[in-house]
C-alpha cells in the first residue's frame, strides 16, 4: 500500500514536472513574460482546458507569427480566463514592496538624522561647559565634575560615530533599493522601461488629466528571424529596434511591452504628430541593412507596424491601448510595414 502511494506520488510529480516544462516552453516560444496571468493562460492552453482560448490562439498564430502580449491579454479576456486582474496585482507586488521599504527607510533616516543633530549639539555644549569649568578654578572639588564631563564627552563622540555608521548604512541601503526599483521597472534586454513602468506612467498622466497619444508597435515577421537565425540574433534585432524608436521619438517614453511589442507614450502630442514620429522610425529601420554578425548573412529588411491612437474624453488608458492594438492588427492585415490610425483622423505625410 505504501509502495503504491509512493509510485502514485512519483507519477504525479513527474506529470507536474512535464506540465511545468510545457508551460515554460510555451512562454519561451512566444516570448511572453512569466507573469501569473501569462502562466495561467499557458496552463489553460497546454492542458487544453479552454476550447475558446485554443481556437483564439490558433487564429492569432495562423500566419506563423508568435503570440504577442496584446494577443494574450485579449484572448484571456475574450475566453473568460479569470485572475487577469489578480495577476496584474501580483506582478506589481515586488514594486509595491520596494516602495514601502523605501518609505520606511526615509522615516528611519529622518530619525537618525534628527538624533545625530541633537547629539552633536549636546556634545558641543558639553565641550563649552568643560572648557569654562577648567578655566574657572583649579580647586579639587571640580576635578570629579571635570572627569565626569570628560567621560560624557567621550561617550558622546562614540555615539556620534555609531550614528554616522548607521547613517552610512541606511544611505547604502537606499542606493541598493533605488537600484532594485530601477531594475524592477526596466527591461533587462533593451534597457527600456518595461510594462510596469509604462502602466505607472499612463496612470499618472490620466490622473493628472493630461492629453496623450500612444502607439503600439510590433516587429514584422519576427518569429521568422528567430527560427532562421536563432534567439541571439533576434535579441540584437530587438535592441536595434528599441534604439531606433528612442532616437525617432525623443522626449517620449518608449517601452518594451512584451516579446517583440513596444509601446510609445507621447504626452501632449496629437495622433498626427505621433504617427509622423512613428513613420520616421519605420523609414529609418527600412533604410538599414541588417546582417548576422557571426556569418555576415543578410537578415533582409527589418520593418515595424504600429497602431496610433489618442486618448478620448472619458476613456481609460487601458481602452486607449486596446484601440491602438486593434489598429496595429489592421496595419498587419493591410500588408505590414505601415502605421495605422483611425478613420477620420488626419495624418501628416511622412518626411
Amino acid at each position: 500500500m505504501a509502495l503504491a502511494r509512493q509510485l502514485e506520488s512519483a507519477t504525479k510529480a513527474e506529470a507536474d514536472r512535464r506540465l511545468f516544462k510545457a508551460v515554460g516552453a510555451f512562454l519561451a516560444e512566444h516570448r511572453l513574460e512569466p507573469s501569473p496571468a501569462n502562466y495561467l493562460l499557458a496552463h489553460e492552453l497546454v492542458t487544453r482546458s479552454n476550447a475558446a482560448a485554443l481556437a483564439a490562439v490558433e487564429v492569432a498564430t495562423s500566419d506563423g507569427v508568435r503570440l504577442t502580449q496584446g494577443d494574450a491579454d485579449r484572448i484571456m479576456k475574450s475566453s473568460g480566463i479569470g485572475m487577469s486582474g489578480e495577476g496584474d496585482s501580483l506582478s506589481r507586488m515586488g514594486g509595491e514592496a520596494l516602495q514601502q521599504a523605501q518609505r520606511q527607510l526615509e522615516i528611519v533616516e529622518s530619525i537618525v538624522g534628527d538624533t545625530q543633530a541633537h547629539t552633536e549639539r549636546y556634545g558641543r555644549e558639553l565641550e563649552t561647559s568643560a572648557a569654562q569649568l577648567s578655566a574657572l578654578s583649579d580647586q579639587d572639588p571640580l576635578e570629579d565634575l571635570l572627569r565626569i564631563t570628560a567621560e560624557m564627552m567621550e561617550r558622546t563622540k562614540a555615539a556620534e560615530k555609531q550614528l554616522q555608521r548607521t547613517t552610512e548604512e541606511v544611505q547604502s541601503l537606499r542606493r541598493e533599493l533605488a537600484s532594485a526599483s530601477h531594475e524592477a521597472r526596466t527591461d533587462p534586454l533593451t534597457g527600456l522601461p518595461n510594462r510596469r513602468a509604462l502602466e505607472d506612467r499612463l496612470a499618472l498622466l490620466q490622473a493628472n488629466g493630461e492629453e496623450f497619444s500612444a502607439a503600439v508597435c510590433d516587429i514584422d515577421r519576427f518569429k521568422a528571424v528567430n527560427d532562421r537565425h536563432g534567439h541571439a540574433v533576434g535579441d540584437r534585432v530587438l535592441k536595434a529596434v528599441a534604439r531606433v524608436l528612442e532616437e525617432s521619438c525623443p522626449g517620449h517614453m518608449v517601452s518594451r511591452f512584451g516579446g517583440e511589442e513596444f509601446v510609445v507614450l507621447l504626452p501632449r502630442t496629437d495622433v498626427a504628430a505621433a504617427a509622423e514620429l512613428l513613420n520616421l522610425a519605420r523609414c529609418e529601420l527600412g533604410s538599414r541593412s541588417f546582417k548576422v554578425r557571426e556569418t555576415n548573412d543578410s537578415l533582409g529588411s527589418v520593418t515595424i507596424s504600429a497602431g496610433v491612437a489618442q486618448l478620448r474624453r472619458g476613456e481609460t488608458w487601458a481602452e486607449l491601448l486596446m484601440r491602438a492594438d486593434t489598429l496595429l492588427y489592421e496595419a498587419k492585415a493591410a500588408g505590414r510595414n505601415r502605421i495605422e490610425i483611425e478613420a477620420g483622423a488626419h495624418q501628416r505625410a511622412p518626411r
